[in-house]
């Protein structure tokens, strides 16, 4: 690999001047969620308009260790059974994914309950259930932004839930009954063109 310098110059493209000449610069780069941004990274930029076009490959870890100070764990105890039910709906939605899709899953029911896209009215009704009625014996962690960790904190208050955990629970539960026990699962469409882009 090539180790840039500060002061380096080189070509790359850039979406408001075309194909330009750049050169190397320590610069804050914010993270492409909006969480954070990392500070005084090598990256090159546009002679013409300043703007960050490009990032060498060196700069990556440094941005990576950075961005994973951003996230902060919400976490569940949860049955061994709930992870069981995460994995049959990712299978379901597409077998072939080759990697776990379980945070997704859990984060698009969060968005969507969120939104009102998804109704689940009876979500603390399932809790009661009696597929709920088991040890909390494995953990389920999810490192998140600091805008999703609020989110989880208005879907909490919204649905009249006690914590994260509750909601979590709650959202796998909700998963069970919308794609793992009907033949034909709910957004089925939608989630497997979710799950096509992370595969």
């Amino acid at each position: 690999m090539k180790i840039i310098k500060e002061g380096d110059n080189g070509r790359a493209v850039c979406q408001d001047c075309g194909l330009v000449p750049i050169t190397y610069r320590l610069k804050d780069i914010p993270f492409s969620d909006k969480s954070g941004l990392v500070k005084n990274v090598l990256a090159g930029v546009c002679d013409a308009c300043e703007r960050v076009v490009s990032v060498p490959r060196q700069s990556t870890p440094q941005i990576k260790s950075e961005y994973q100070k951003t996230r902060v764990p919400v976490e569940s105890r949860v049955p061994a059974h709930f992870l069981d039910i995460l994995s049959l709906a990712s299978a379901k939605i597409r077998e072939d994914l080759g990697h776990d899709f379980s945070r997704h899953l859990i984060l698009y029911y969060l968005h969507g309950i969120n939104s009102g896209h998804i109704k689940c009215p009876g979500i603390k009704g399932l809790l009661d259930s009696d597929i709920a009625s088991a040890p909390a014996s494995k953990r389920v962690s999810l490192k998140v932004s600091r805008n999703t960790e609020k989110e989880f904190s208005e879907v909490v208050h919204k649905v009249g839930l006690k914590n994260n955990s509750e909601l979590i629970k709650g959202i796998i539960l909700k998963i069970n009954q919308d794609i793992v026990q009907p033949e034909n699962p709910v957004r089925f469409k939608e989630l497997k063109t979710l799950a096509s882009a992370f595969g």
